[in-house]
């Protein structure tokens, strides 16, 4: 009965309790009249189903349009109808789960953490980086609220109810604070926050190298300039000048021009190797030749200074070599060894070993200079860095020569060793691979530092 309005079963209703009435009295109008009360709410109740079938057939098709056979009657017809929407709807439903499996694949591989917070900074989705970032337990993460990032002085704008729905804000990992962690949150109009984490800790150490590499390349042109506008205007403006005086200021120009040219070549350098994300080409390099063009290259300059370079044997050589090309090695070796020169003191020794290590060959530069402060060490390779400002701008040098050591060692899979203690001298190694690159097992290790 429920399947008829309340109407027609009122009506049905009635003409039941009519021709009940009827038959008690054995009245066959009365009964008469309540059967046909029944009929007519019977009609009603057809009436109304035939008008709700047809509207729900309308509905189908508008809303999936649906194709299905015509059954003998209407509600075989309805039956077809639906078994093929909800046959649609299944498998709209399947690759609706599908598409979602994928995404929840793809927010998990981001290299970004993002995670979803209810109204009161609890944590209701995230993926697997956010987790890690937020440094929470993924069994326990959800529902958690994020007190101590919540609590951060600079994060707490970030989920308050005012102000602009983008709010950006940078606060230091907790497990590690020399890590830095961007947030970006948006505040969404239901009131949930949509928060996206990411590292950012290289980036900023990038920047600050490019800021760093910007200052020193300026400081280290304008001593120069200023020196040479400086003698220039002096010419310029006494034409009288005795002639020993403008040939000193002549040669001191001519000497500032030279350390302008060599910053510029060691730049230009430094951004040919690091421009050049290919390896070196696999040629052999006879490690005698690199030696011998060493003995040629400062032999002289080591007698001016009154130093003794002491360089193997070239018997001793015979069947060494590296792979790669020779004028980078040779000015890498080159660069090592002048700097040994310049931070030597008169009397003093320089000497090149070569020591033949399991897959490897490392030639030594070991000097009897005044040795480095082990705090000195990691930052050796660095652009520009220099221990001692004074000493270092005394002796001359752009600052780039170690960096452009490990650069080229770099790019021919090898690496830059450095120990050192003040007093006993400095020994910078230069580690090769002795075979080409396509017969190497693995990379090599980075560079590595030590005191003596």
């Amino acid at each position: 009965m429920r399947l008829l309005p309340v109407g027609a079963r009122g009506v049905i209703a009635l003409g039941l309790m009519v021709a009940l009435m009827g038959a008690l009295q054995a009245r066959w109008p009365v009964i008469a009249l309540g059967l046909g009360g029944m009929v007519l709410g019977g009609m009603i109740g057809w009436a109304w189903a035939r008008t709700r079938l047809f509207a729900l057939r309308r509905w189908l098709r508008s809303r999936e349009g649906v194709v299905a056979l015509q059954g003998a009657h209407a509600w075989d017809t309805l039956e077809s109808e639906l078994r093929y929407y909800f046959k649609h709807r299944d498998r709209q439903i399947r690759e609706t789960r599908r598409r979602l499996s994928q995404l929840e694949g793809l927010a998990q591989e981001l290299p970004v953490g993002v995670a979803l917070l209810d109204i009161r900074g609890r944590l209701m989705e995230a993926n697997g980086k956010a987790f890690e970032l937020l440094a929470l337990d993924p069994e326990r993460g959800h529902g958690q609220r994020l007190q101590g990032w919540l609590r951060e002085p600079s994060l707490q704008h970030l989920f308050s109810d005012d102000g602009e729905a983008l709010r950006h804000g940078t606060a230091p990992y907790h497990p590690d604070p020399s890590r830095t962690l961007s947030f970006t949150v948006t505040h969404k109009e239901d009131g949930t926050f949509l928060l996206v984490v990411e590292e950012i800790t290289e980036r900023l150490r990038l920047h600050q190298m490019r800021e760093d590499f910007v200052a020193n390349v300026s400081h280290e042109l304008k001593s120069p300039l200023t020196s040479l506008r400086g003698f220039a205007e002096t010419l310029l403006g006494d034409p009288d000048l005795e002639r020993e005086r403008r040939q000193e200021f002549l040669a001191i120009m001519n000497d500032q021009i030279g350390r302008m040219q060599g910053l510029v070549a060691d730049l230009l350098t430094l951004s040919r190797l690091e421009g050049r994300p290919e390896p070196a080409p696999e040629t052999p390099v006879a490690l005698d030749a690199l030696i011998a063009n060493l003995s040629n290259q400062f032999s002289g300059t080591a007698a001016h200074q009154d130093i003794a370079l002491i360089l193997p044997d070239s018997a001793t050589l015979a069947g060494y070599h590296w792979y790669g090309e020779a004028d980078s090695l040779n000015q890498a070796l080159g660069n090592l060894v002048d700097n040994a020169l310049k931070y030597s003191p008169a009397g003093g020794t320089v000497e090149i070993q070569v020591e033949p290590r399991a897959g490897e060959l490392a030639v030594h530069v070991q000097d009897s200079g005044i040795g480095i402060e082990p705090q000195h060490l990691p930052r050796l390779t660095e652009r520009f860095y220099r221990v001692d400002k004074g000493r270092s701008r005394e002796v001359g040098g752009t600052g780039l020569g170690l960096s452009i050591v490990k650069h080229i060692l770099q790019h021919h899979g090898g690496h830059l060793e450095v120990s050192s203690r003040p007093g006993r001298g400095s020994r910078f190694s230069a580690v090769l691979p002795d075979h080409p690159a396509g017969e190497r097992e693995k990379p090599l290790s980075g560079g590595v530092h030590k005191a003596l």
